[in-house]
């Protein structure tokens, strides 16, 4: 992830794959705006970051985090979690893109 945030940018179309769902049904999808998010992080524009998708901030601070932590082995998340952050992640971009 930490490469492809680098080398997104430099390929001709500038940008990552465009979401399925948006591009058929026009209704983002949870992680809509990943790839800009974590390619502008990764750059240093956290504004511009945030505003693509919030958990990509995380996500390159969680991977920063595990490329330093040679000792972890696993991670455990807790089951509630992972649809609680999708959930909201979908909220967020479904008000961002103003379908709601």
């Amino acid at each position: 992830m930490l490469a492809a945030a680098y080398v997104i940018p430099a390929l001709p179309s500038g940008s990552g794959v465009p979401c399925p769902l948006r591009t058929y049904t026009g209704i983002p999808c949870p992680l809509c705006g990943m790839t800009t998010s974590v390619t502008a992080a990764a750059h240093g524009h956290i504004g511009g970051a945030l505003a693509a998708n919030p958990v990509g901030v995380v996500a390159l601070l969680a991977a920063i985090a595990l490329l330093f932590a040679r000792q972890v082995t696993t991670i455990t998340v807790p089951t509630w979690l992972i649809p609680t952050a999708l959930g909201a992640m979908w909220l967020f971009e479904l008000l961002r893109f103003k379908v709601l």
